[in-house]
């Protein structure tokens, strides 16, 4: 599976959520940070062990995308990826807008990621229809959009699906499955969940939409999970528990798990008990 995390504007988690998607699940996966603007994993994250920053210098999206031109293959990505935390792995960004420019061919990169033998989670950060990572969102299974719960932040969501939707269709041939997700506190998720339904039923994008999802808006939980610690009782940190029920609805919305939109926060709690 591929899964494409991405955001309308500023910054509401992308990152946080594509990596929270990696740790929250014993499935094997490869979070791939391929965000045009650059990323941060790379000085973000702790190495196995405790060793200062988690990745070397290479290889990086970058390098990936480089040798997809000559040898697409389903172990590719996982060749270029770097071991972060038990199943999960990471293929790090470049660091700035510059060293992508003229470097980075999307086209192959959507297809090497496309192919993966291992389900790969793939943070875009920003996006909109003209955005040079559009191949990679139209090629995958899944898009999952973040924002913040402020009416602002909804309603330019809701813009930029109507937009960004008829252009994944157009490459796609069929329309694309988008899952919504909110970064809200555990104690109004459902609220805020229901209140975002009622502010994108509207859209014409709703065709696409395959429920709302959140994530634990959980500063140290997002600590834990950086440095590493995501076994035992990091794994029942708010975000992780959140992360782990969002997989359950992506699963749910390709076809390959069970999910209950009206059960999504009460879900939560049967992810590890309650925080």
């Amino acid at each position: 599976m591929l899964i494409a995390v991405c955001c309308d504007r500023g910054a509401p988690g992308s990152t946080t959520t594509s990596l929270a998607l990696g740790v929250s699940t014993p499935e094997p996966t490869i979070v791939v940070e391929a965000d045009p603007y650059g990323g941060d994993l790379a000085v973000r994250c702790v190495a196995p062990g405790g060793r200062g920053g988690a990745f070397p210098a290479i290889p990086t999206v970058l390098t990936l995308a480089t040798e997809a031109r000559t040898a697409l293959g389903p172990g590719l990505v996982a060749s270029k990826a770097h071991e972060f935390t038990g199943s999960t792995r990471v293929v790090p960004g470049h660091f700035s807008a510059e060293q992508a420019a003229g470097v980075l061919n999307w086209a192959p990169l959507a297809e090497a990621l496309r192919m993966s033998a291992s389900r790969v989670v793939a943070d875009l950060g920003r996006i909109h229809a003209s955005s040079p990572s559009v191949p990679v969102a139209a090629a995958a299974d899944v898009v999952v959009m973040v924002t913040r719960p402020e009416v602002g932040a909804v309603m330019h969501l809701k813009d930029r699906l109507e937009r960004l939707a008829p252009v994944l269709a157009k490459i796609r041939n069929a329309p694309p499955v988008v899952v919504p997700v909110v970064v809200t506190p555990k104690r109004i998720a459902g609220s805020v969940v229901e209140q975002v339904g009622r502010m994108l039923a509207p859209s014409s994008a709703a065709g696409v939409i395959a429920g709302i999802g959140w994530i634990a808006l959980d500063p140290a939980g997002v600590e834990a999970m950086h440095s590493g610690q995501v076994g035992g009782k990091n794994a029942r940190t708010p975000l992780l528990k959140s992360a782990a029920v969002l997989n359950d609805q992506i699963n749910q919305a390709v076809g390959v798990g069970p999910y209950s939109a009206d059960g999504a926060v009460d879900a939560y709690a049967g992810h590890g008990g309650e925080a």
